[in-house]
């Protein structure tokens, strides 16, 4: 007989994975205003959940990379 595998997640990961707007907000040091504009023109990555708007933290994460400017020695 198969085992089945099923991987779960707790509710703390997922949501520790995902925030609010105003934590998004202070994890950029942006203001809230700000994070709602870049989000409605998709210049900052975001997920719509019904109608709850949440910010991926890797998501974040890759987007700050992608808008680091390197110091020229």
């Amino acid at each position: 007989m198969k085992e089945k595998h099923t991987e779960t997640f707790s509710t703390e990961t997922i949501i520790k994975r995902l925030l609010k707007p105003e934590e998004a907000a202070q994890y950029l040091g942006l203001k809230i205003d700000t994070i709602y504009k870049r989000s409605r023109i998709r210049e900052i990555p975001s997920v719509k959940v019904g109608r709850a708007l949440w910010f991926d933290v890797k998501a974040l994460d890759r987007y700050i990379e992608r808008n680091t400017i390197t110091v020229i020695d």
